[in-house]
């Protein structure tokens, strides 16, 4: 880079070169050499911009606790555990890469407030059962209530919030998002029932489910915006293919062989 000295200052583009001011002082430095991309990085960039458009599906799937929730840039968190996903796909896939390819499991327990994690605040782990006919229940334990949450000191109800993202991997575009009624939990109880939440889904197929699940805690109508007392993550991530849950298998990594030399070479005394 180099100042412009002259009487005459320009702006713009000369050629290969760029005139421009920098603060008081008038400047001009060459063009930037257009670098062609190699075959690698364009397959690199197709598969980096299919992991964002899939991050992106999903936060708008779950917009209503992406924004009750979200803290500490999801939108880029969201992106690298999507990238991580991608990562798990065969290197023969490059370019190419597909969700289903992929292991969905990677994004449990994405945590929607970076801040909080979901097992500070909410205690216990949900079951979910799935059944070949469709039939889907995600299930929360009976317990004592002082082992299942860990409440605001003065809320007196806690409202759990869940939603799930049923869609096809196969490029057809078919989803279902499934929102559901607040869990109202009063505080003044020391039991809590065993609870369940019961579906119906079309399985055929190859689907991704997904639920994400949130915890608040509210005193009367008015939710404590304290971000240590607020927490959503995705609590299930499976790849299901006609009602049955598909396993992820990694790929083995080939291992190249090192051939030891047989005959070591030895140094030789040339000079005394």
């Amino acid at each position: 880079m180099a100042s412009q000295n002259g009487i005459i200052k320009i702006n713009g583009q000369l050629g290969d070169l760029v005139f421009y001011k920098r603060g008081n002082t008038d400047v001009v430095r060459q063009k930037a050499a257009h670098k062609q991309q190699t075959e690698a990085s364009k397959k690199s960039s197709r598969d980096f911009g299919t992991a964002s458009r899939n991050a992106a599906y999903i936060r708008k799937a779950f917009a209503p606790l992406v924004k009750l929730y979200a803290y500490g840039d999801l939108l880029n968190r969201l992106n690298k555990r999507f990238i991580e996903i991608f990562k798990t796909i065969p290197a023969e896939h490059a370019g190419n890469k597909k969700l289903i390819d992929g292991n969905i499991a990677l994004l449990k327990g994405f945590e929607f407030n970076s801040s909080k994690a979901l097992e500070q605040l909410w205690l216990r782990e949900t079951v979910l059962c799935i059944e070949p006919d469709g039939l889907v229940k995600l299930i929360l334990p009976k317990c004592e209530l002082k082992s299942l949450l860990k409440p605001h000191p003065k809320a007196t109800e806690a409202r759990l919030q869940v939603m799930g993202f049923h869609f096809e991997l196969d490029d057809q575009g078919g989803y279902e998002i499934m929102e559901v009624n607040d869990l109202v939990i009063p505080l003044s109880d020391s039991h809590f029932s065993k609870t369940a939440l019961t579906l119906q889904l079309n399985h055929q197929g190859d689907k991704a489910l997904i639920f994400a699940m949130g915890i608040s805690f509210f005193t009367d109508a008015a939710r404590f915006a304290d971000r240590r007392y607020y927490a959503c993550k995705i609590i299930h991530a499976l790849h299901v293919k006609d009602g049955i849950i598909v396993d992820f298998v990694t790929q083995p990594k080939v291992e190249k062989e090192v051939v030891k030399q047989e005959d070591k070479l030895s140094w030789v005394v040339e000079e005394g």
